[in-house]
């Protein structure tokens, strides 16, 4: 029996076989239907092939999508807990499989080497050392990748933490994963639409919250927490950003990275992204506001009145990143603790801002905008609409960052 069993339509055969001779070139073995023999009842072979295979590919193109055959045998795999969807074309999986998370090859070449191609190669690797432990005899392969599943620890919330290569447009809001060890804790917001701002005449709301409108958002990530002093600190070993932030005596480590400015933050995203391989960058201030509302149209991402069990305001000094409850996406600190730059310059209101989340730049281009309030803040900065600004040079102790991340 073979170790994968590929799903696919006719029409997309030579796709296949490139599919087939890189599974099999990483030393896996694999099972399609040019393989039945004369005479054989191709339904039960292909029932005993698909119940006898560790992994079930399914190879989604515009055609197969379509073929109810196709279709069968992905839920065959996916009812067995063993199917890997492959996007081969830019095309939409079928209703019922759209929630399983589909590695993008779309633009994939054949090359075993091709970042893409290694989140197959890490699942597959995955399913061998479970079949291993199970006793079965598991593929002469070549040394396998960090399990991805969990591959740095699981998170405070009890969740894998996955590994990015793995992180495609299919992950659910809340998937957690990192770029690298030493790299920000990163999650996956999903796509959505909410209204920016404030109504007039909100409580605490201020005119360059005016006018509130709707906004859509596409999916992206964001870091679970501002960037600390010790992910910065690994960047200037890398000797990727100069600049040493003061932590005006209260520790690094966990603690926020503060006193680093809008260009600095610039500098970090570009390490950051040569170290992943993937845009990084700071988010729009309509995915930073989506993120902080979380699905809230209340002045909080929270029901109520701010408190200081629910965030770091009016104090002497920040607190460690995490000290504090998630919102409803799972993102620590999106209220107080330190204002947070983000990627759009500074306009006194939102008359004629895009409604796409993307970035506002052709304001004030010495002046960006900063988000959620800080330590020493009083509440009604810190809601989910306040709004604040900054130079680009500017460095102070109530100032940080969170990145932002592509999902492709």
């Amino acid at each position: 029996m073979a170790d994968v069993f590929i799903s696919y339509k006719k029409e997309d055969a030579p796709l296949a076989r490139r599919v087939i001779g890189a599974i099999e070139a990483v030393g896996f073995t694999t099972w399609w239907d040019d393989r039945i023999a004369p005479a054989e009842h191709w339904d039960e072979t292909i029932e005993r092939e698909i119940a006898a295979a560790r992994a079930v590919v399914v190879l989604w193109t515009k055609a197969s999508v379509k073929s109810q055959w196709v279709r069968s045998e992905a839920q065959f795999g996916l009812d067995q807990k063993k199917l890997l969807p492959l996007l081969l074309e830019e095309c939409s999986p079928p209703l019922a499989f759209v929630l399983v998370q589909a590695i993008n090859l779309a633009r994939w070449d054949g090359d075993i080497e091709h970042k893409s191609w290694r989140r197959v190669t890490a699942y597959l690797h995955d399913i061998a050392k479970g079949a291993a432990r199970s006793g079965a005899e598991a593929p002469a392969a070549a040394a396998p990748r960090a399990d991805w599943r969990g591959a740095f620890g699981t998170h405070v919330n009890g969740e894998p933490i996955l590994l990015g290569d793995t992180v495609t447009t299919a992950a659910p809001t809340g998937t957690v994963f990192k770029d690298g060890a030493d790299l920000p804790l990163m999650c996956v917001i999903g796509a959505g639409g909410f209204n920016m701002g404030s109504p007039r005449g909100a409580p605490d709301s201020r005119e360059n919250e005016y006018p509130q409108r709707r906004v859509d958002v596409s999916k992206f990530a964001l870091g679970v927490y501002p960037v600390t002093f010790e992910e910065w600190d690994a960047a200037r070993r890398d000797g990727a950003v100069a600049h040493a932030p003061r932590d005006e005596g209260w520790g690094r480590g966990r603690m926020p990275v503060m006193n680093v400015s809008w260009n600095d933050a610039q500098q970090f995203t570009r390490w950051l992204s040569n170290r992943a391989g993937v845009r990084y960058r700071l988010s729009s201030e309509a995915e930073w506001e989506y993120a902080c509302r979380s699905g809230s149209d209340e002045a909080f991402s929270f029901a109520g009145a701010l408190s200081p069990e629910r965030a770091a305001y009016k104090l002497k000094r920040p607190a460690p990143v995490g000290s504090f409850p998630a919102n409803a996406f799972g993102l620590y600190d999106m209220h107080g603790n330190v204002r947070e730059w983000v990627e759009d310059s500074w306009h006194d209101n939102y008359v004629d801002a895009p409604r796409d989340g993307i970035p506002w730049t052709s304001g004030h281009s010495a002046m960006h905008v900063v988000r959620g309030g800080s330590w020493q803040d009083e509440p009604w900065f810190l809601r989910s609409a306040g709004r604040g600004r900054a130079s680009a040079p500017e460095r102070c102790s109530f100032i940080g960052f969170r990145v932002a991340r592509d999902i492709v």
